[in-house]
């Protein structure tokens, strides 16, 4: 995946990162792409990767770099981070795999301090004929690739879980193929006196 990456990702990786500071978790860190655009407002890094690969991956370009990350396996549903532990929590092309985006986004919340923000690169369903082709393939693709699912309605899922969602925009038109697209990106704040729903 680096020269897909490469070729289609990295601008929206630069443009979400910028939006990170302080005390910072990604969510999912795959090979650690991410890390290559961290912004100076940052105060450290830790990150959650449930593939022991990837980790290793993404621990190896870290020393690279001489960037200070701590990288440790767990999943979304269960960050292994106490409460109020960080300023901003980045997901980037995470919701689409997750196995269950609600737990993932109470859990987020979990973690965030008062004033924290979410910060959100992902691929999202589409309108109209897009929809119904994500719809249609959404099976096919999941088994093929690791669990996404192309059609999931993520900025309705990230309002549900009680953030307030007007940083996000739609990103309708880009490059990547379908059926990965449109793309939302921006950020996310948890609504004050509005808990996240109980998790099951």
């Amino acid at each position: 995946m680096p020269m897909f990456d490469r070729l289609f990702y990295r601008r929206y990786r630069r443009a979400a990162m910028s939006h990170v500071t302080g005390r910072l978790l990604l969510l999912g860190l795959g090979p650690g792409t991410d890390l290559l655009f961290l912004p100076p407002a940052v105060t450290s890094v830790a990150a959650v990767e449930p593939d022991a690969t990837l980790r290793r991956m993404a621990s190896a370009l870290a020393r690279r770099h001489g960037i200070a990350v701590d990288i440790v396996d767990g999943v979304g549903e269960s960050i292994p981070f106490p409460d109020n532990a960080f300023d901003s929590v980045h997901v980037g092309l995470v919701l689409c795999s997750v196995d269950d985006v609600a737990a993932t986004l109470a859990e987020i919340r979990r973690v965030l301090a008062p004033g924290g923000r979410l910060v959100v690169l992902e691929h999202v369903r589409g309108d109209a004929t897009m929809a119904k082709f994500q719809d249609l393939i959404a099976k096919p693709w999941s088994w093929l690739g690791a669990g996404c699912e192309p059609n999931r309605r993520t900025a309705e899922a990230i309002a549900a879980a009680g953030f307030d969602t007007t940083g996000l925009h739609s990103i309708r038109r880009t490059l990547v193929p379908p059926p990965c697209t449109p793309h939302l990106l921006g950020i996310a704040t948890p609504v004050e006196g509005r808990a996240a729903p109980t998790r099951r």
